[in-house]
């Protein structure tokens, strides 16, 4: 009777010490290993997800609870987790580390310029809540392999970018080959596309393990002016955001 007993407390307590974990972690992001997202990843210092505010329906306000989002779920949205993915996560978050020093990036109100990158369109898009359909995401090739950010309330803008010498040449010049020969329709070896994706894998351990200021280089912008494509129109999920909360109400829609 005691051992039964015994069992049952440790069940109730793994629990409710499960339930404690979860109500401690609400709003976190997924870092766990999975096939597309390797145990380097998860290990990597430099993968740390962000923590961002929305607001809460299509018509609504400011939610009054934060989510993360993080490398995983980036990966899962863009199709692989890749060095491309890697840099642009490292390049956006040491812009929002400055434009949000609570530590919480606010979506709603920022504005980004990107190249036509399918990594780096996907990542700025996702971190910042930048689209090219609400005028607030602009294709410019000019910006290089990096982003310029602003947060729209206040003006205040950056651009950042890779230093000199991150990227390998050998990567670089095997890239280049790659994208040429197939732009001109030609075949190439499986030899390659393996090489190319180890140089891949290396740079994005590379870039995920070393600290940010060895790698980036971040400009502040005075008096930056965006520029938005000529397509698109306003954002009408956020038209209500400032409008006052019951946070009552709210806790009871949640249940």
């Amino acid at each position: 009777m005691l051992k039964h007993g015994y069992g049952l407390l440790l069940f109730v307590f793994f629990i409710l010490a499960g339930s404690a974990r979860a109500v401690a972690c609400e709003g976190c992001s997924d870092h766990t290993q999975a096939w597309f997202y390797p145990v380097w990843a998860v290990s990597a210092p430099y993968a740390q997800a962000i923590r961002v505010r929305d607001t809460d329906s299509a018509l609504g306000r400011y939610s009054h609870k934060t989510k993360q989002i993080g490398l995983k779920d980036m990966a899962r949205i863009h199709g692989h987790l890749c060095d491309g993915l890697a840099v642009s996560f490292v390049e956006i978050k040491a812009v929002l580390v400055l434009l949000f020093p609570d530590g919480v990036v606010d979506r709603t109100d920022l504005r980004a310029v990107s190249k036509n990158s399918p990594c780096g369109v996907d990542a700025v898009s996702f971190m910042t809540g930048a689209r090219i359909n609400f005028r607030t995401l602009s294709i410019d090739p000019s910006v290089g392999g990096g982003f310029i950010i602003q947060r729209i309330s206040t003006g205040e803008a950056y651009q950042v970018s890779l230093k000199a010498g991150v990227l390998p040449e050998k990567q670089a010049k095997l890239e280049a080959h790659i994208r040429t020969l197939r732009a001109k329709g030609q075949p190439i070896s499986a030899a390659e596309i393996d090489e190319a994706e180890r140089l891949a894998n290396q740079l994005s351990r590379k870039v995920l393990g070393t600290q940010p200021a060895r790698l980036v280089r971040v400009k502040r912008l005075h008096n930056f002016h965006f520029i938005p494509m000529e397509v698109g129109g306003s954002r009408g999920d956020i038209i209500n955001k400032n409008m006052p909360v019951n946070l009552s109400n709210v806790e009871r829609s949640n249940m």
